[in-house]
């Protein structure tokens, strides 16, 4: 099976029962990835946000998993293959966003315990100097000396605000291509959203889940996403630190995209116009960040448009 650019390699293991599994075999050096997995697994589970089932593992001189197969496409693959109507992914999202809210709920020590350093304003960083590097720099977005300085000004801000915040523990990488459906054991029930790829849970701020969910790779209007951040209620600070994680996350992922591509795999490529005009969004309804939003959509027009 294809995972995309991770050193994980996954196979489909049928048996003659007819029974599936999905076997996931970790190269030497990422033994602690496995650990952190079952150790993340063993949290989620009993806090009522459904993972995949661990059938049996292995943390010997060869490293895996034996996972429940959940099929072949998460909620992503079915949305843009037009197997999920609006009002289907809605639900999806809908019982997402309350997956997040017992994610928030677990014992942040538990989590700190799992080994991944928390997502502070450093790390944050980190990431948008890697979008530097592997995606404005080599295509001369930022080569005005006078536009770099204010978009690092912008960048430095935006993570300051967001490392400011409490920190709650956060799955790290949580939108749709990490969600799964499984069918329910009630008959005439809905699938159920099941979260992969957990291994990374640790602590991080306020919103960047919901924020992640409600943009990476799903092209839905503002109007569309609006209803589901009734969740965050009327407050000002908690809107405005969404929208930080909006910013970040979004020009985080355009530099994780031309990275993947540089390395042979390309296939996510046409997501990074889409988040580069959320950048925008989100720039757009923060008070430091609306007169470079309008400066960055006329300079930035061939890669956003």
């Amino acid at each position: 099976m294809a995972g995309d650019v991770s050193a994980r390699r996954y196979a489909r293991l049928r048996l003659e029962s007819g029974e599936q599994f999905v076997v996931c075999a970790y190269p030497d050096d990422m033994a602690d990835v496995a650990a952190r997995f079952l150790a993340a697994t063993e949290l989620l589970n009993p806090a009522g946000v459904p993972v995949p089932r661990v059938e049996r593992h292995s943390r010997g001189e060869r490293v895996w998993i034996l996972l429940e197969d959940l099929g072949p496409q998460t909620v992503f693959d079915r949305w843009e293959g037009g197997g999920l109507s609006p009002a289907a992914l809605d639900r999806c999202l809908t019982e997402a966003l309350a997956h997040v809210d017992r994610i928030q709920l677990l014992s942040p020590d538990r989590v700190r315990a799992l080994g991944s350093p928390a997502l502070d304003r450093n790390l944050l960083m980190a990431e948008l100097d890697l979008t530097w590097e592997r995606f404005l720099e080599p295509r001369g977005l930022v080569r005005d000396r006078a536009l770099a300085e204010q978009l690092r000004a912008l960048c430095n801000a935006v993570c300051e605000r967001l490392g400011s915040a409490a920190p709650v523990p956060c799955h790290r990488d949580f939108m749709v291509r990490n969600l799964m459906l499984r069918a329910s054991e009630r008959e005439g029930a809905e699938e159920e959203v099941v979260v992969i790829d957990h291994q990374d849970l640790r602590l991080g701020p306020p919103h960047y889940d919901v924020a992640s969910l409600l943009n990476d790779s799903l092209t839905r209007s503002a109007g569309q996403r609006r209803g589901h951040l009734a969740v965050l209620g009327e407050d000002a600070e908690g809107l405005a630190l969404y929208h930080a994680a909006v910013a970040q996350r979004m020009l985080k992922i355009a530099g994780t995209f031309a990275h993947f591509a540089a390395l042979g795999n390309d296939r996510h490529l046409p997501l990074i116009r889409p988040a580069l005009r959320r950048f925008f969004d989100a720039l757009d309804a923060l008070p430091e960040g609306r007169e470079l939003a309008l400066r960055l959509r006329r300079e930035w027009t061939a890669f956003s448009c």
